[in-house]
């Protein structure tokens, strides 16, 4: 019996390492010669298109065979209409990649998406993407406890767009009084209505107040009153965090669920069912692109703010959100289909 048991072990163990190398040998060799396509959620221009080409640009010197990569506009829906075709109709083999959008996990727990977002297989973060929450100079609100004691009217770019969720999750929990006006067709326009005196405040991310409208805050033309983010930018650390809100368990709970979608920011996923080791090889190839000091100068120029995180550490925060309580969704979803 101990000698079959023997004779057993090693045929095993010499399948297993004839099985194994080959495994690892087609992750490596599998792209070399093909062509990989980032598709990207939105038209030419803006933060996603930003970050897919140029992760385009140097994702493939880092794969084995340094294949060719390039970029298909596919916009509609806010980002949705690519992440839905990545799920159903991309290729499972590791050649389609998406410049996934940040609420994926979110719009999934709602039903915005139908598909589980778990299933994709996130590759890497090349920064995350912090919004701002600011009012401009003339308004009488100049801070989260300000907007407790008096109506402030915001402009949102949709009715699922953070800038008309987070308002609405944030008057539920903490009971402020923001007045959500939407049907802005992007923050460009939200942001001129603030100017004009339309609305009094709007929605921007911390990498456009910085680059695009840096006099905003230099001459202290806005007030910011809040930032979705688990926790507070650097340089910001005075200005209150979503994720570390909340007057409850259940409240906090409800706004760490919209702050996470922050954490995703600029990723990289690709379809579901793509071989473990092409997921991997993707992997090491994102993790290799974002310490490449070529890539680094290149962000740098085209300020592209990078704030890396790996595919698994990605992957973890979508499962979490996925894992949400059903009670936290089900107040989530019914607040959100509340009027404004």
């Amino acid at each position: 019996m101990l000698l079959q048991y023997l004779t057993r072990a090693v045929a095993i163990s010499c399948v297993s390492a004839f099985v194994m190398p080959a495994l690892a040998a087609e992750g490596d060799d599998f792209f070399q010669g093909k062509t990989l396509t980032i598709t990207v959620g939105v038209a030419p221009g803006g933060g996603y298109d930003l970050y897919g080409r140029l992760a385009a640009e140097f994702l493939g010197r880092h794969l084995p065979g340094r294949p060719t990569i390039v970029v298909n506009n596919m916009p509609g829906g806010g980002g949705l209409r690519a992440a839905i075709h990545l799920f159903n109709s991309a290729p499972r083999d590791g050649t389609a990649l998406c410049a996934i959008v940040q609420s994926v996990g979110f719009d999934s727990v709602l039903g915005e998406l139908p598909v589980r977002a778990s299933e994709f297989n996130f590759i890497g973060r090349m920064t995350s993407s912090i919004e701002m929450q600011l009012v401009w100079h003339t308004s009488q609100t100049k801070s989260l406890n300000d907007a407790k004691t008096r109506v402030t009217v915001v402009g949102a770019t949709g009715t699922s767009s953070p800038s008309a969720i987070v308002p609405k999750l944030l008057n539920y929990t903490i009971l402020t009084k923001f007045k959500v006006v939407g049907g802005y067709p992007g923050t460009q326009d939200s942001s001129l209505a603030m100017e004009r005196g339309e609305v009094e405040g709007t929605l921007k991310s911390l990498e456009s107040l910085q680059f695009g409208n840096r006099d905003w805050l230099e001459q202290k033309k806005v007030s910011i009153l809040w930032q979705l983010a688990m926790r507070p930018a650097p340089g910001f650390e005075h200005v209150p965090a979503i994720g570390q809100l909340g007057d409850d368990p259940d409240g906090n709970a409800i706004l760490r669920l919209i702050a996470s979608t922050a954490e995703i920011g600029r990723s990289l996923a690709t379809a579901p069912q793509v071989p473990p080791d092409r997921v991997r090889v993707l992997r090491q190839a994102f993790q290799k692109m974002v310490a490449d000091p070529a890539f680094q100068a290149t962000a740098q120029q085209r300020n592209a703010q990078l704030a890396p995180a790996s595919g698994e550490d990605i992957q973890k925060i979508i499962e979490d959100t996925i894992n949400t309580p059903a009670s936290i969704i089900e107040r989530v979803k019914k607040i959100v289909a509340m009027d404004p």
